[in-house]
């Protein structure tokens, strides 16, 4: 009796997660370990829960060999952000691409990890190739994802949130290589600082190639590297507990060498263009709880799922019939 009324509840709670899009940035950076690989970078944990939006661009040749294109971010439960130039020079139809989520390792096959096909593509209609001007994309899958503690949906910053003050500012990415089966390639990310943009652009550093649709971030042997296309760059929110993505991942000279930080598309230059074209609502990034004022009461614990009263009503309603049934059957 006591089991069937815990089942009964847990039908009524729901499923801890959902579709992804009603809220975002629920992942901040999580553990890592040293590494070397990415420039000036650190392994990032498998199950850390870190990075939860981040998702791997593959072009498929014979499963399960499949090659890591472009990074790429999940901004609502069927579209991803990336950036324009990963196609600008694609000769194979979108049927043989993938988007692979949930997983820090490239080769990692588990329960967490999802795979989607593309169904459509829309590259920003002002992309230049030669210059790399307004280099954003968005993919439609083929059909919505499901949020988990290793797939979120990233933050934007709309108009209203000044990113001069975030801090904390991180970038991750795979790199250029061969994903099999048993491949352990293993995503990275790297704290970097980015650069103010009239600094980025003069003569010593970028030489006036930087616009206001860009944003500069890592030098001096921390950055992105070729293969870390389209790939976030995070800060940290001034209240904590959150993080916006800030930039997608466009070009660069070299990697990581002084001076010549690497330069990404500015999602808040391109946030109403990103909303438009996928025609939904952005998300609310979850805010910190306000502190308690001094001299009240503690607040009442939270309980872990609260029932409005049309549930309970509903719980004891179904109660009382499951009595009356075994009431008939004992007499």
């Amino acid at each position: 009796m006591i089991l069937l009324c815990i089942l009964i509840l847990l039908a009524l709670c729901g499923p801890a997660h959902g579709t992804c899009g009603q809220t975002c940035g629920l992942r901040p950076m999580g553990t890592t370990i040293s590494s070397s690989r990415v420039v000036g970078g650190t392994d990032v944990m498998p199950g850390s829960g870190a990075w939860a939006g981040i998702a791997s661009i593959r072009c498929i040749w014979k499963p399960p060999l499949s090659v890591h294109v472009c990074g790429g971010t999940l901004i609502s439960s069927k579209w991803l952000l990336t950036a324009a130039h990963c196609f600008i020079n694609r000769t194979n139809p979108l049927s043989e691409w993938a988007v692979v989520l949930g997983a820090t390792s490239l080769g990692q096959v588990a329960p967490e990890v999802e795979v989607r096909r593309i169904k459509q593509l829309i590259m920003h209609e002002k992309y230049t190739p030669q210059l790399e001007y307004n280099d954003v994309a968005l993919l439609e899958l083929d059909r919505p994802v499901q949020c988990s503690s290793t797939i979120q949906t990233a933050c934007l910053p709309g108009p209203g949130v000044k990113v001069t003050e975030l801090n904390n500012c991180y970038v991750a990415g795979w790199g250029d290589r061969i994903v099999k089966s048993s491949g352990r390639d293993i995503l990275q990310q790297a704290k970097v600082q980015v650069v103010d943009l009239q600094l980025c652009n003069s003569s010593e550093w970028l030489q006036g190639y930087v616009y206001d649709f860009h944003v500069c971030a890592g030098q001096g042997g921390v950055g992105t590297c070729q293969g870390d296309s389209g790939g976030p760059l995070v800060c940290q929110d001034k209240r904590g507990g959150f993080f916006w993505q800030i930039g997608v991942t466009s070009w660069g000279v070299g990697c990581a060498r002084p001076k010549r930080p690497a330069v990404s598309s500015s999602t808040q230059y391109f946030y109403n263009w990103i909303w438009t074209k996928t025609g939904m609502r952005p998300a609310s990034p979850v805010t910190p709880a306000p502190p308690t004022p001094p001299q009240t009461l503690p607040p009442r614990p939270t309980q872990p799922c609260p029932f409005p009263r049309e549930k309970l009503l509903q719980f004891f309603n179904l109660l009382k019939d499951i009595l009356r049934f075994l009431k008939g059957k004992i007499f």
